[in-house]
């Protein structure tokens, strides 16, 4: 396991096992190391010779470290990646000219990136956030301090991990694939943007250099617009670090971090009141993506970068809702040449309602979510080690993952009717008026154990991962309706099965292809488990993954508590009801945060274009509100490649002959609205 300690440089002799009279003597050293930082130490200050000998470095060596230069009485270096498993230990040796031996010194250097972690919490829950794929497990300091807790001043936790899977095949067929677990063999995710050029690089420095997060409230945005210009403004870092634009040197992408632009220079300048536009009341903004070797699943990279806002509201309206959610807002990119079929995204989640023994799980099908709950009428306290997991009692929350919407389906030249028996049931964009805009919800839930019977425990390689994706166990036998899921444990080979233990959620039977079973409910209880530790996976899919492409994924992390008046897991359902249905009147701009512009503009809307498909040079739309109209075009990798001023009349025209084959999002602003439409060429 990849191991972390936060900033110590320990420096000790391990000299030679002769023994020679009036050997140095040296004194331990503390410094504060950063991940990918250029660092001189110099080890020989508070070291004592004898005699009035002098102690000179004759030469360095590193062990997971880079050696930039040596002097006679300092050492240049940069930890410039990660290490995994037993091999963790960061090392420098610099040996000596002593008389007539060479002793050596050991410089073990213990390090963390200077602003690794932040904090979501601002309402009722309280979320350590990781600048990686993987979530509120702590691989890094081993303490029982960080994680995902409600309520948020409390010790208690519904929720251990949670992280993203995804792969799909290529052109021959080889699968590709990035998943995580608790990091237990390794990594698949690193952090920083990748280059566009087509060569998808990186390297461990670039990596460390965005091993980091930007976390930035609607507060602080405020107070940023009205003082920017006042000489005793204090601009918060993560404000005017903001990462809008990629190192073009290294050819990452012109725009990284979205920002509201006020002189419109394509340019980020925050001391110009330029400011990052983010969602929600709080933010954390971050970067990874999948290029550099998998050491957890052992798959092939498929070369795709990560842009994540981990966000949440405090929003006592709600009733609730929004006070105990927090959101993911992932935006993937294809950076890759390669266009992957039969792709998957999935997400994880380990559920420990306090007390890790003794949990359920189950899936709202309608709702698009599942969900962790408390298997008996008490959650007991749980000795761990030297210190206690701390159980609910008799207030025992429920605790879910809902995927408000996932990645686009492919396309169909249509706009796919809602209300039928397919994925319209809980996906977004149907029977919106706009043409192949329709994105999945979960289409598959399956869950497995942590031991127990060997087709049903934790995935390993990249292929289990991807069967589970698929809703096939590791034995290759297809999930199907009843007991556990498979054939041996009271499954009916008759009805395959998408979702595990949906209860009454599926009334429509898309879960066993419309054939109603005639088995009765299905539910952990039913099957007669035993409660445990239970881990599950929402998947998504198939989808094709375009080279050069992005496509979206929303996930809501709703908390009910157990003592509202009702039970938790019915009440967690009306959350997210609550919040699908605020969700699906704007999916693309959920919990924008509009600070500092226009305060009649509260929502975005749809905008109808036609021909669309094109099917010549010019494109059409109507605009009621023309009042400072101006269009914008972005790419399928969502960056702006065109803007103009809009005419002040109520038809418009766009002349789109210079644009190249694909589809393209049409945005307009006018002073009281943004429309937004998907265009394709």
């Amino acid at each position: 396991m990849k191991k972390y300690i936060l900033f110590s440089l320990l420096m000790a002799f391990s000299l030679n096992i002769m023994a020679i009279d009036d050997m140095p003597i040296a004194v331990r050293d503390t410094v504060y190391v950063n991940l990918g930082e250029t660092f001189t130490v110099y080890p020989l200050i508070n070291d004592t010779a004898f005699n009035g000998d002098e102690l000179i470095i004759d030469y360095a060596e590193g062990h997971n470290v880079m050696i930039l230069s040596s002097t006679d009485t300092s050492i240049t270096f940069k930890v410039t990646g990660y290490a995994i498993g037993d091999d963790w230990i960061f090392r420098i040796h610099y040996y000596l000219e002593y008389e007539s031996f060479n002793p050596f010194g050991n410089a073990l250097i213990s390090i963390f990136p200077e602003k690794p972690i932040n904090v979501l919490s601002v309402n009722d829950i309280k979320a350590t956030i990781f600048p990686q794929n993987t979530q509120f497990f702590d691989a890094y300091f081993n303490t029982f301090d960080l994680g995902y807790f409600f309520p948020a001043e409390d010790k208690t936790s519904p929720l251990f991990s949670y992280s993203l899977w995804i792969g799909g095949k290529d052109s021959d067929n080889n699968l590709h694939l990035a998943g995580e677990r608790f990091k237990q063999q390794g990594n698949d995710f690193w952090n920083g943007p990748l280059s566009t050029d087509g060569l998808v690089s990186t390297d461990s420095i670039n990596s460390g250099k965005w091993f980091r997060s930007w976390k930035v409230s609607r507060t602080e945005i405020n107070n940023h617009i009205a003082h920017f210009q006042e000489a005793n403004y204090e601009m918060p870092e993560a404000i005017e670090t903001w990462p809008a634009h990629g190192n073009a040197d290294l050819n990452q992408a012109e725009f990284l971090a979205p920002f509201i632009d006020i002189d419109g220079d394509l340019e980020y300048h925050p001391e110009l009141g330029d400011y990052p536009f983010i969602k929600g009341d709080q933010t954390i903004f971050f970067i990874y993506n999948d290029q550099l070797e998998h050491t957890e699943t052992q798959g092939a990279p498929l070369g795709i970068e990560i842009h994540c806002m981990a966000w949440a509201m405090n929003d006592v309206k709600s009733q609730g809702a929004y006070d105990k959610t927090m959101f993911f807002n992932y935006k993937i990119f294809n950076r890759s040449q390669e266009t992957y079929h039969d792709t998957y995204l999935g997400v994880f989640a380990d559920f420990d309602i306090g007390n890790s023994r003794d949990d359920y799980l189950g899936c709202h099908v309608e709702n698009g979510n599942f969900y962790g709950y408390n298997g008996d009428d008490f959650d007991e306290d749980v000795p761990s080690g030297n210190d206690t997991i701390w159980g609910y009692g008799d207030n025992i929350p429920s605790q879910s993952i809902c995927v408000l919407g996932g990645p686009f389906m492919d396309a169909d030249n249509s706009d796919n009717p809602s209300g039928e028996c397919n994925e319209s049931i809980n996906g977004a964009g149907f029977g919106d008026g706009i043409v192949d805009n329709e994105m999945f919800g979960m289409n598959r839930f399956i869950y497995f154990n942590n031991g127990g019977a060997p087709y049903m425990t934790d995935a390993l390689y990249a292929s289990e991962y991807y069967q589970y994706m698929k809703g096939i166990w590791k034995d290759t036998t297809s999930m199907v309706y009843g007991g556990n899921g498979h054939p041996s444990s009271g499954g009916n080979e008759a009805f395959p099965a998408r979702f595990m233990f949906p209860g009454d959620s599926d009334p429509c039977n898309w879960g066993t292809n419309g054939i109603d079973p005639e088995m009765g409910l299905w539910t952990e209880e039913t099957a007669n488990n035993q409660p445990s530790d239970r881990r599950g996976l929402a998947s998504m899919g198939p989808f094709t993954f375009e080279a050069g492409s992005v496509h979206y994924l929303d996930i809501a992390l709703v908390t009910a508590p157990g003592d509202a008046g009702k039970s938790s897991k019915d009440l967690v359902q009306d959350y997210i009801s609550q919040i699908k249905q605020d969700y699906l009147i704007n999916p693309t701009g959920f919990g924008n945060q509009y600070v500092g512009l226009n305060e009649e503009i509260k929502k975005q809307e749809a905008l109808y274009v036609y021909p669309n498909p094109a099917d010549g040079d010019i494109i059409r739309f109507e605009l009621e509100d023309t009042h400072n109209a101006e269009y914008f075009i972005y790419n399928a990798a969502g960056q702006m490649i065109e803007r103009g001023v809009l005419a002040t009349q109520k038809e418009q025209s766009l002349n789109i002959s210079h644009l190249q084959t694909g589809w393209y999002i049409l945005e307009v602003k006018t002073k009281g609205q943004i429309l937004r439409s998907k265009l394709i060429l």
